[in-house]
């Protein structure tokens, strides 16, 4: 090696030691170029800074050419390792059956092994697999169950956090919400402190993130949000960000902040498109949303399609979409497929609200009625205000479209006070529409005129085109 490429070798090992993944990606690269072939740990360092700064290719080229180092020395387990980071890197490229024959590969090089860490890190691969990607939550609690066994055993703390953090993650999907947050927690300690190393405090903070928004928790989701933000500015890196992104645009969707949402949502799909292909999915789909409410509806459409491009089941959207079009048929199409292809709980109850919607407004009660039920029961099983809400809107909807102004007007108010003490501004907006339509029926034109002009004066705030016309 020469001596200019030794020097940028320890130069990039010190950068990555503190953390400087530009600084360290640029002199690794620039030893890698210079000198010999770089030792595949270096190779490793060279993958993780490419990583964190946002260049997948170059990270899946360092990381392969490491694994293949590793198995020339004989280091299986460390060879193991690679294939499991490899193995998430092509899955977040969207190329799954690449990403399912690297994890084979982790197993055939550790079956042959004793007991050790890496069957533990194997374990808590398996868990996520299990938990995002068939929705196996059973299987993914005992998976996450192993793998905190085997962290434990081997004094890892970063496998005992991200562990104990699935089995939460699990707890609360099968509707265990308070002893699975209280995992969750738990696990979140280390990456607030500073305990954990960089990925696996980002794997927590997006975790935790995620359940939340799962729960339709948005104050809570959006505390971690900005936590996790203030954490990846400190660090200096690209790929979280963006995904840090697509949940700020979700909440601040939520909390009336369209504009902000907007421009986070689009920075995202710019981040993202190559880094992780299911979060710019999620960002255009969040894009759309935030035109669909400002009532853009050529904007939306265009954003919803790019979402299902990239691997997003653009729905309840789309079908939200259609139905302000007035193609009341084809909203009832896309909002039934959706239905049919999806089993859990609580990607359902994104749906059920728009399906009730839809089916009122399609004369069909009886399948509103199911809808409403089925959503008021994952409402209580799960118990997060916004989800109760939700339920309450739809049981309001549907009693208005049966005739029961009584029950509609009981059933909107409390539904309204739910959406008010979540700072809910378009959601609230939109229930006192709905109780003006509910008064209107049961002749209180007084109380109708007072919501309806309250309704006005949040869409304009709001710059909901559509609605300030409804209202």
């Amino acid at each position: 090696m020469t001596q200019a490429a030794e020097s940028s070798l320890e130069a990039g090992r010190e950068a990555i030691a503190r953390y400087a993944w530009h600084e360290g990606f640029e002199l690794l690269v620039r030893a890698d170029t210079e000198g010999d072939e770089l030792s595949p740990a270096d190779l490793e360092r060279l993958g993780e800074a490419g990583w964190w700064t946002g260049r997948l290719d170059a990270c899946i080229a360092a990381r392969e050419r490491a694994f293949a180092s590793y198995r020339e020395d004989g280091n299986a387990r460390r060879a193991a390792i690679v294939a499991m980071a490899l193995a998430k890197d092509y899955f977040a490229k969207g190329s799954s059956s690449i990403g399912a024959g690297w994890i084979s590969r982790a197993e055939r090089l550790l079956a042959e092994e004793p007991e050790c860490l890496e069957h533990g890190w194997l374990q808590r691969l398996r868990a996520v697999l299990a938990h995002e990607g068939a929705g196996d939550y059973e299987k993914a609690l005992e998976h996450g169950r192993q793998a905190l066994e085997l962290g434990t055993k081997f004094g890892d703390r970063e496998l005992q956090a991200v562990a104990l953090q699935d089995q939460g993650r699990a707890l609360v999907a099968i509707g265990n919400v308070d002893e699975g947050m209280a995992l969750i927690d738990e696990a979140t300690v280390g990456a607030v402190s500073g305990e954990l190393r960089p990925y696996e405090t980002g794997v927590i903070y997006c975790n935790t993130i995620t359940t939340c928004k799962e729960l339709a928790d948005y104050r809570r989701a959006g505390d971690w949000t900005e936590a996790a933000k203030r954490w990846c500015d400190r660090q200096s890196i690209a790929g979280f960000p963006g995904m840090c992104r697509v949940y700020r645009a979700s909440v601040m969707l939520v909390q009336g902040d369209w504009p902000g949402a907007e421009v986070e949502a689009r920075r995202a799909c710019d981040e993202l498109r190559e880094f992780n292909v299911s979060y710019a999915a999620e960002a255009f789909y969040e894009l759309g949303e935030i035109r669909l409410r400002a009532g853009d509806l050529s904007a939306a459409e265009k954003a919803f399609k790019q979402a299902h491009e990239l691997g997003r089941d653009p729905q309840p959207g789309l079908a939200l979409l259609r139905l302000a079009e007035g193609k009341t048929q084809s909203a009832c199409s896309c909002i039934d497929r959706a239905l049919a292809d999806e089993s859990r709980d609580l990607y359902r109850a994104r749906l059920l609200p728009a399906h009730v919607e839809i089916a009122v407004a399609a004369g069909d009660l009886e399948k509103a009625g199911g809808a409403t039920e089925e959503l008021e029961a994952i409402a209580e099983k799960y118990g997060s205000d916004a989800l109760r809400a939700t339920a309450g809107s739809a049981r309001a909807r549907l009693a208005l479209g049966q005739g029961d102004t009584g029950g509609a007007v009981r059933a909107s108010r409390e539904a309204l006070r739910r959406w008010q003490s979540i700072d809910a501004p378009y959601e609230t907006a939109e229930l006192r529409m709905l109780l003006a339509s509910a008064y209107v029926a049961d002749n209180d034109q007084d109380s109708a005129v007072l919501e309806l002009e309250a309704a006005r004066a949040a869409f304009e705030r709001l710059g909901a085109v559509a609605g300030t016309r409804h209202a």
